[in-house]
């Protein structure tokens, strides 16, 4: 019965964009991020690995975290941390930019902080990709002065493993999940990035920059 409410929730989220958001939505900063992630419940992976298969994430991020196709996140080996904020996120409303965020929140409103943090704990056990060897473009580990660019490694890690200032592990995500969130975060449609980082970053990079990105981190062993 559970499985048949959520695919109809879910129907609703892939036909039409929602028409009202959460009452409120989450305006990070530093402190109430931290706040956040060191007071949510403790995960339990095993606990998460079934969340994933009976609240169907596993339909679009794959048994193992990694997705059917390309066109969802993979979610293997992802921080604990980001995965929490980003369902809080998505239940908040903070994160509604297109329809698969739609889709999310339909999901979160059913989960509870035990059930995200169970979930994002289960992620996390899986093995991480690891990206290949591979030219390395000059704005991962340099940036762009000129147009004050900071290098992506400088939050993300020069092997795209996260964990600086909050940010998500990158490396082995698909090159069509990073081109549409570097797309969004440029035409403001997501905002949810603590102090509008990627989308300053963002907003300075040309198309095609934006393609040899997707292209580097999503490249793996």
């Amino acid at each position: 019965m559970k499985k048949l409410i959520l695919s109809g929730l879910l129907l609703v989220a892939t036909t039409s964009f929602a028409s009202e958001q959460a009452t409120q939505t989450t305006d990070w900063t530093s402190s109430s991020l931290r706040q956040a992630v060191s007071t949510r419940p403790a995960g339990d992976a095993i606990r998460g690995a079934k969340l994933n298969e009976s609240l169907m994430c596993s339909s679009c991020h794959g048994k193992e975290g990694l997705p059917p196709t390309h066109r969802w996140p993979a979610v293997a080996g992802q921080l604990e941390s980001y995965t929490y904020k980003m369902l809080l996120d998505y239940q908040s409303g903070a994160r509604s930019e297109d329809n698969r965020a739609n889709i999310m929140t339909a999901v979160a409103d059913l989960m509870s902080e035990q059930d995200m943090s169970d979930i994002a704990a289960y992620y996390a056990s899986l093995p991480a990709p690891t990206l290949a060897q591979q030219p390395v473009p000059a704005l991962v580990t340099e940036g762009d002065k000129d147009r004050l660019i900071t290098a992506c490694a400088s939050c993300h890690g020069l092997s795209g493993q996260g964990g600086i200032k909050g940010t998500p592990a990158i490396a082995g995500q698909t090159a069509e999940t990073l081109k549409r969130a570097l797309q969004m975060y440029r035409s403001g449609n997501r905002d949810s990035d603590l102090y509008s980082v990627m989308r300053q970053a963002s907003q300075r990079l040309t198309s095609s920059e934006i393609d040899s990105l997707a292209n580097y981190y999503s490249g793996t062993n």
